[in-house]
C-alpha cells in the first residue's frame, strides 16, 4: 500500500515537473504563458510588446546559447552558463528568484542594469517564472544523442530508386571529406597527448566522424518505421546529405519528431510544414518551379492550362501548380501519362499553354502552342539543343542562370579533382561538399557544446556560407530560413537554347 503510494506520488511529481518544463519551453520560444495568453513587456522603456514579437529564442537562440544582434552580443540563457558563476562578466549564478528580478527588471544577480534597447521588461507572475526556470534548468545541457567521448555520429539517407551511380558518387565524397576530418581530428588529438596545444583547448573536442548508410526501401509510409529502427541501433547528432526520390516527408517528419537535424538533402521534392526546424533544404525544387510557372502565368494569362507528367515524383509540382491555377481562376487539367507510350494528341491554341513535367528523354512528339518545361527535370538536358520543340517554350529555372560565372562550382571541382574524384552527378555531388562544409563549420563553432539546435543556431548566422553553395542563384541563411534558395528564372528557348538575356527572376 504504501509502495503503491509512493510510486503515484513520484508519478505525480515527474509529470508536474514534464509538464512545466513544456510551459517553460511555449514561453521560452513562442512567448506565450501557461494561461494561454502572450507574455507582456516593455522595450526602451515605454514600448509595448507581446511575446510573439520579442520570445527569448528570437534572441538567446533555439539552444540558448546566444547570438549577435547588431553590434551587440547576446549572451547564453543555456543550462550550463545561466546557472553558473560567470566570470567575465563577473556574476553569481542565477535561481528562480535573481532571474525573475532580470525578466522584470533587467537587473542582473551582480546589480547591473542591461540595456533597455536590448533585454525587454516582462511582466510575469511568479508561476510563469517558475515553469520558465524549469525550462532553463534543462536547455541544453549535456550533449545530444549520438556523441560519445571519441566519435559524433551521422546518418545519409538513400531511398529506393536511387540511381546507384549517383549514389556512388555521393557518397564518395560524403567520404572523403569525412576521412579527412578524421585525419586531422588524430593529429590535433596527438598535439594535446604532447603538450603543444594551449590549456585553453580540452581534449574532449576532438571526435572523429562516422557516416552511417540508412537505406530506405518499400512505400513512403514505411520509411518512418524503418528511420525508427535505424536510430534505435545507432542514434546519429544528425542526417547529413542523402538522396531521395518522392516526397521527403517521412524523414523530415522524423526528424522534427527526434529534433534531428537534417542538413541539406538531395531531394527535388522537399517537404516543411509550419514551423519545421530541423531540415535545411537547398531549395523547394519541384514546387518551387510551380510557383515560378504559376508567376510566370500570372502575368502573362491563359485561359486554360494542360499538365501532363508520367513519373509520379513530381506529383508535388503537379498539385502545387493545380492550387495556384485554382486560387487565380485558370481552368486546369491534368493527364498523367504512361512513360513508356507516345504522347497522345493534345488540343491546344492561343489561349491554351501545357505544362510538360518530362525528362529529356521523353520530350518527344509535344504539342503545339506555349509550353512551359522543368530545369530540374531536364538535368543536363537545359544546355543541350532541344530542336524538337517549336511554338513558344520557357523554361522553369530555380538554379544559376546557365552560362553564367559559377566561383563555387569551380572551388567543389578544384576539390574533387585534386583528390582523384569523378564529376559523375557534379550537382548532387557538389550539393553534399557543401553539406559536409556547412556541418564542420557549425561542429567547430559549437565546440565543446555538442547540441543540436546550436549546430542550427549557428548556421542560422552563417550567410557566409552560400559563398560555397554552386549551382543555385542568390541565395540566403538566417533565422527560421530553412530553404537557401527562395526564388528562380523563368526561361524562354528559342531552337532548343535558353535565352539568358530575357530571363525573368521571379521571388514567389
Amino acid at each position: 500500500m504504501l509502495l503503491v503510494a509512493a510510486v503515484s506520488a513520484c508519478t505525480v511529481s515527474a509529470h508536474a515537473q514534464s509538464s512545466d518544463v513544456a510551459a517553460g519551453q511555449r514561453m521560452y520560444r513562442d512567448g506565450i504563458l501557461p494561461s494561454g495568453e502572450p507574455m507582456t513587456a516593455l522595450v526602451a522603456g515605454d514600448v509595448p510588446v507581446v511575446g510573439t514579437q520579442f520570445s527569448c529564442e528570437s534572441c538567446h537562440g533555439r539552444s540558448g546559447m546566444g547570438a549577435a544582434e547588431g553590434a551587440y552580443v547576446v549572451p547564453p540563457v543555456a543550462a550550463p552558463f545561466l546557472f553558473t558563476e560567470s566570470p567575465q562578466p563577473q556574476r553569481p549564478a542565477y535561481d528562480a528568484k535573481s532571474l525573475a528580478r532580470l525578466l522584470r527588471d533587467g537587473v542582473t544577480p551582480s546589480g547591473r542594469e542591461l540595456a533597455q534597447e536590448l533585454m525587454p521588461r516582462y511582466e510575469l507572475a511568479d508561476d510563469s517564472v517558475a515553469v520558465l526556470t524549469a525550462y532553463l534548468l534543462q536547455l541544453s545541457e549535456g550533449n545530444s544523442p549520438g556523441v560519445d567521448d571519441s566519435v559524433i555520429r551521422f546518418a545519409t539517407v538513400v531511398t529506393e530508386g536511387v540511381d546507384p551511380l549517383e549514389r556512388e558518387a555521393v557518397f564518395e565524397v560524403l567520404n572523403t571529406f569525412a576521412s579527412e576530418i578524421n585525419r586531422q581530428t588524430r593529429l590535433e588529438s596527438e598535439r594535446w597527448d604532447r603538450g603543444y596545444t594551449p590549456e585553453s583547448r580540452l581534449p574532449t573536442v576532438f571526435r572523429e566522424w562516422v557516416i552511417d548508410e540508412w537505406v530506405l526501401s518499400g512505400p513512403g509510409d514505411t520509411w518512418g518505421q524503418q528511420l525508427e529502427s535505424y536510430y534505435r541501433d545507432a542514434p546519429v547528432f544528425a542526417m547529413l546529405g542523402g538522396l531521395g526520390t518522392g516526397s521527403w516527408g517521412p524523414v523530415s517528419e522524423f526528424c522534427e519528431r527526434h529534433a534531428v537535424p537534417c542538413l541539406f538533402p538531395g531531394t527535388d521534392s522537399p517537404s516543411a510544414a509550419k514551423g519545421d526546424f530541423y531540415t535545411l533544404y537547398f531549395s523547394r525544387g519541384i514546387a518551387l518551379e510551380a510557383d515560378l510557372i504559376a508567376a510566370h502565368l500570372a502575368k502573362h494569362p491563359v485561359k486554360r492550362v494542360i499538365q501532363v507528367y508520367c513519373d509520379p515524383d513530381v506529383a508535388l509540382g503537379v498539385t502545387t501548380l493545380r492550387q495556384s491555377l485554382a486560387r487565380a481562376g485558370t481552368s486546369e487539367a491534368t493527364i498523367a501519362h504512361d512513360c513508356r507510350e507516345p504522347l497522345p494528341p493534345i488540343a491546344t491554341g492561343d489561349d491554351t499553354a501545357t505544362v510538360l513535367w518530362f525528362r529529356n528523354e521523353q520530350l518527344a512528339g509535344l504539342p503545339a502552342g506555349r509550353k512551359y518545361l522543368s530545369s530540374t527535370l531536364l538535368g543536363s538536358g537545359l544546355m543541350a539543343p532541344l530542336l524538337s520543340l517549336q511554338g513558344p517554350v520557357f523554361m522553369a529555372h530555380p538554379f544559376r542562370l546557365p552560362g553564367k560565372a559559377d566561383p563555387a562550382l569551380k572551388r567543389f571541382e578544384a576539390w574533387a579533382k585534386t583528390r582523384d574524384i569523378e564529376l559523375a552527378s557534379a550537382r548532387q555531388q557538389a550539393q553534399a561538399f557543401f553539406a559536409c562544409l556547412a556541418l564542420k563549420h557549425a561542429v567547430k563553432h559549437v565546440g565543446r557544446f555538442f547540441v543540436r539546435d546550436y549546430v542550427l543556431d549557428v548556421l542560422d548566422h552563417s550567410q557566409n556560407l552560400v559563398a560555397y553553395l554552386p549551382f543555385y542563384g542568390r541565395p540566403t541563411m538566417g533565422p527560421g530560413q530553412r530553404f537557401l534558395s527562395k526564388g528562380g528564372y523563368v526561361l524562354p528557348m528559342v531552337d532548343g537554347q535558353a535565352q539568358t538575356a530575357q530571363a525573368e527572376w521571379i521571388l514567389p
